[in-house]
Parts: C-alpha cells; structure tokens; sequence
C-alpha cells in the first residue's frame, strides 16, 4: 500500500508521513484504508469511517492524557483530508 498520503503525493513525502504517523498510530489503520481505496470496495465513507475508528483506537492506548488527545487530534485531521481529498484516489487503478 502506499502509506499515509495520496497516490499523487510524492513518494518520499508520503514515506516522511507514514514514517511520522507510525509514532501515533498502528500502521494497519492505513493500510486497510489503502486497501479500501485501492479495492473500491466498501464505499468511500465507510473507508474513511473504518479509517478514522481505527486511529482512535489507537490513539485511546497512546498513554497520557495529552498524547491521547493529540492523537485524538491527528485522526480527525487525517480523517478530515480523506473526507476532502479521498475523491483523487478512490477505486483508482
């Protein structure tokens, strides 16, 4: 998959923000959104939806208080890209 980031991103921007994100976040929260994406399947919503529970689900387990509301943060930033970008992407070959 290709980490954290849209396909047009170049690569080594997107592997600066996956690399980034893993400090937050399990990285099976993007890669099943990638798949999502890449498959077209289930729809874009959910995708972003299942893409946003899993991010605060980690960031629930992320320890103190203030790093969890900062990862808290993060996935509803990231969330919110997918929401105004995620268009680009989706079902894309």
């Amino acid at each position: 998959m290709n980490g954290v980031g849209p396909q047009w991103f170049p690569a080594s921007l997107r592997q600066v923000l996956t690399r980034l994100s893993a400090m937050f976040f399990n990285t099976a929260s993007w890669d099943r959104h990638d798949e999502g994406y890449q498959a077209g399947s289930p729809s874009r919503s959910k995708c972003d939806h299942l893409f946003l529970a899993a991010m605060l689900a980690d960031g629930s387990q992320a320890g103190p208080v203030w790093r969890m509301l900062g990862c808290s943060l993060l996935a509803w930033t990231f969330w919110l890209s997918a929401r105004a970008m995620g268009w680009t992407t989706y079902n894309y070959s």
